[in-house]
């Protein structure tokens, strides 16, 4: 997910918030250990995200605002076939042809209130047990695409 709100409409903060209330709640009572690329200390933070993207047993992938590393580092785990991905978008992002086109994003409400996240959470919960429970389907991004209709 973008560390930093670019998106005028993002108050400060919003992308720690999605993670904190609506991720991190949602993956923990998925059953998952949660874990977040952004951290604190000296590393080199583009090493940190890319061996997370794929080493994660699942990745949860936020595309909200069509941040192009977010998309670059997506891009890259679809590549290497690395394990299930669920995909997350704000409800007031905007499509991605080459993604909701073909497979299942979650859309959450951008306001972040209480009664939206009592919707969102078990909701957002559902779509990472589904990813999860998906894992072993041959029917991969990149299997998808490779697909032709010759055959």
């Amino acid at each position: 997910m973008p560390f930093v709100e670019r998106n005028p409409v993002r108050s400060e903060g919003f992308f720690k918030e999605v993670y904190r209330s609506l991720i991190e709640p949602a993956a923990k009572a998925a059953g998952f250990e949660v874990d977040w690329a952004n951290k604190s200390g000296s590393d080199i933070i583009q090493s940190t995200i890319i061996n997370e993207v794929l080493d994660a047993d699942l990745l949860i992938a936020d595309l909200s605002d069509h941040n192009p590393n977010v998309l670059f580092e997506l891009g890259l785990r679809l590549a290497y076939n690395k394990g299930p991905t669920a995909l997350i978008k704000s409800q007031d992002t905007g499509r991605l042809f080459d993604v909701d086109n073909l497979v299942r994003v979650y859309e959450y409400k951008p306001t972040l209130w209480k009664s939206s996240l009592d919707i969102d959470i078990p909701n957002l919960e559902e779509h990472i047990r589904a990813t999860w429970d998906n894992r072993d389907k041959n029917d991969t991004y990149l299997n998808i695409l490779r697909r032709r209709s010759d055959r």
